[in-house]
């Protein structure tokens, strides 16, 4: 069951549009500024889809589309094997053979007339192709099959207490049968949640039951025992999917709850985080109503969810599909990716008549499309959205770490692209397209300071228009010794000396420092790649072991470099000086800024009593959000600059 066209000549506030999709389609996204109609398509296709008798009923918070002043028509495929009751109880009628399996609903509503008429493709004879498509419509709202299955984005999981005597009424329904199955999957999530836990709860005892009888009457006939078949398996195989450190466990009928388990303890469907109870309810909701071959609407597949839950949710609800179609009004560049720009229709509103009156294919707007690619998102509302670039590597918490560490909302939008160089790169190249799409857009930089001078950091910001951090990198930020502080007093360890603990830490990879400070000289361009054997001579080489004979060590290293006799006279130069600077650096308070942070920064939260360098940076956050506290002036200085984009 696929859509296949979409055209309003005029509904709401939509005029003119015209939306065809790619026979293979699969996934599909609806993206566009707020206000554009996203969620209104979705409803249009849940009201059309009542009207073919794909679902047995509609609840829409804004009304019935029918029912407003319109001009619309949607195209449906339905493929051989979606739906037995069309392909078994209509195969002997004569217009069947013609048919190309289309249905085609056309509705027009004004104020003195309206009018419906269904059609199926392929018949010529304009009365045989509505007749034939009526037969079509009474054999779908006949099906036992579910074929449709809507999830609006008024998803929110409350703690739920079940009564005694709900959870009695749910022990009696089968929830098996179409009355809950075909007859529910229109409802609202919030109704799908409240029946959720009940539906958990009853099929266990139905199925415990069941299990017991079948026994029973085994033993009581001297056959062997049935064997136990899990009927929550699908769903936990499904959940594991999207969340392989979530084991769904089963149900508690004392506390009428379902529980998980996360790392050996068993955690109620409350206790789980806000983004692990949002995919175990959706994937919940495909494994009750089993939806294969039918439309799936899901509207704001991002709420909850982080960037990479999205995409492991997202590939998973591709993979469901068979001859299906999902459908997403999205904002989020991870679903648009998994769907293609083939795929992604961009609704816009036009500015003087305040109408949506253009829909486009992502790849049909060549700069549009450059310009999404570039910043990583659907550019639909880019005037709206802050685009900073960061240095850093996908996939490993930077762009929500520098998000708290910005205190910028989620419109902020952090893209990490790999070097200092690409940061650059990507900033020049955003703006040059945008100035040729005549489009408004906020965009920045941000780049490590790493051995950089001020001088030199000044020009690479004034030049480029980045802002450089005036500490080493990122996590330098939580090494702020005053912040260190104040968590040493929380941890009951505030006898130790937050400089000295760093100090420890820095001196324990000082040979790090000093050869990547020597590296980063203006005198170190001139020279050859290093071998990676004088490499791992420098980096294992702590303070103390610099101290005892500084020249044997430095000797050490220019032995191992591979160069010549100058080569090795310039290296040994440049690593005295890097090692008297570092001697100076030691003893500074400002050693903090200026080590090296994300190294640094595991030992010293292990140091201070943290597990590891995340739950010290979470700490952080929270501290500096209580009133009255103290930020380090160089994050102020960081978030001026986001302010001022």
């Amino acid at each position: 069951m696929r859509i296949w066209k979409i055209s309003i000549g005029h509904w709401r506030h939509f005029q003119n549009i015209d939306l065809n999709l790619d026979i293979n389609a699969k996934l599909v996204c609806v993206v566009g500024a707020n206000g554009t109609g996203k969620s209104h398509i979705l409803e249009l296709i849940a009201a059309c889809a009542h009207r073919l008798g794909l679902s047995q009923g509609i609840e829409i918070p804004r009304g019935d589309p029918f029912s407003d002043i319109h001009d619309f028509s949607l195209q449906f495929y339905l493929a051989p094997g979606v739906s037995n009751a069309v392909d078994h109880g209509l195969a002997q009628v004569a217009q069947f053979a013609a048919w190309n399996r289309t249905l085609t609903i056309q509705s027009h509503r004004a104020a003195n007339n309206e009018s419906v008429r269904i059609t199926a493709g392929g018949i010529e004879d304009p009365r045989q192709s509505v007749e034939f498509a009526t037969q079509i419509v009474r054999a779908l709202r006949g099906s036992e099959e579910v074929h449709f299955l809507s999830l609006d984005a008024d998803r929110a999981y409350p703690k739920r207490n079940v009564n005694i005597h709900e959870i009695a009424q749910a022990y009696e329904i089968d929830w098996d049968t179409t009355e809950y199955t075909r007859g529910r999957s229109f409802k609202t999530t919030t109704t799908l949640y409240d029946e959720w836990i009940k539906y958990f709860l009853a099929q266990e005892n139905q199925a415990g039951t069941r299990l017991i009888q079948e026994t029973r009457r085994a033993r009581e006939n001297a056959r062997v025992d049935p064997v136990f078949r899990d009927h929550f398996a699908p769903y936990e195989e499904a959940l594991r999917k999207v969340l392989p450190h979530l084991l769904f466990t089963g149900v508690d009928p004392k506390s009428r709850t379902l529980i998980f388990d996360t790392t050996g303890l068993a955690l109620s469907f409350n206790q789980l985080s806000g983004g692990e109870r949002e995919i175990a309810f959706l994937v919940g909701q495909i494994d009750r109503f089993g939806l294969r071959q039918g439309i799936f609407l899901l509207d704001e597949p991002e709420l909850h969810l982080n960037a990479d839950l999205i995409r492991n949710w997202v590939g998973y609800l591709t993979g469901t599909v068979q001859t299906g179609q999902i459908w997403l009004a999205t904002h989020s560049l991870e679903a648009v990716e998994a769907a293609g720009q083939q795929s992604t229709f961009v609704l816009e509103r036009n500015e003087e008549t305040r109408k949506v009156d253009s829909i486009a294919r992502l790849d049909a707007r060549p700069v549009l499309s450059a310009l999404s690619r570039a910043v990583g998102t659907p550019a639909f509302s880019i005037s709206k959205l802050l685009f900073v670039f960061i240095e850093g590597e996908e996939g490993v918490g930077e762009r929500e770490r520098f998000r708290k560490l910005a205190g910028l909302p989620q419109s902020v939008r952090f893209i990490e692209c790999g070097s200092c160089n690409e940061v650059i790169r990507r900033v020049s190249s955003i703006r040059s397209i945008a100035r040729e799409a005549n489009t408004e857009i906020r965009v920045g930089g941000v780049v490590d300071r790493d051995f950089r001078s001020d001088i030199a950091s000044t020009a690479l910001s004034r030049e480029h228009g980045v802002f450089v951090l005036p500490v080493h990198e990122a996590e330098n930020f939580f090494l702020h010794p005053e912040t260190l502080n104040l968590l040493l007093v929380q941890n009951g360890r505030g006898d130790i000396d937050p400089l000295e603990t760093i100090r420890t830490a820095t001196d324990a990879r000082a040979g790090s420092w000093i050869f990547q400070h020597a590296m980063a000289t203006r005198n170190a361009r001139g020279l050859a790649e290093i071998s990676q054997r004088a490499k791992d001579s420098a980096k294992r080489l702590s303070w103390i072991e610099v101290t005892v004979d500084r020249d044997a060590r430095v000797q050490e290293i220019v032995d191992r470099s591979g160069y010549d006799i100058e080569g090795r006279r310039q290296l040994k130069d440049i690593l005295l000086i890097s090692i008297d600077a570092y001697e100076r650096k030691r003893q500074d308070i400002s050693l903090w800024k200026v080590c090296e942070g994300k190294q640094v920064l595991n030992d010293v939260a292990r140091a201070i009593g943290f597990a590891d360098a995340p739950a010290m940076s979470l700490a952080s956050f929270v501290a500096w959000s209580r009133e009255g506290a103290v930020l380090p002036g160089d994050l102020m200085s960081f978030r001026e600059y986001l302010n001022a984009l």
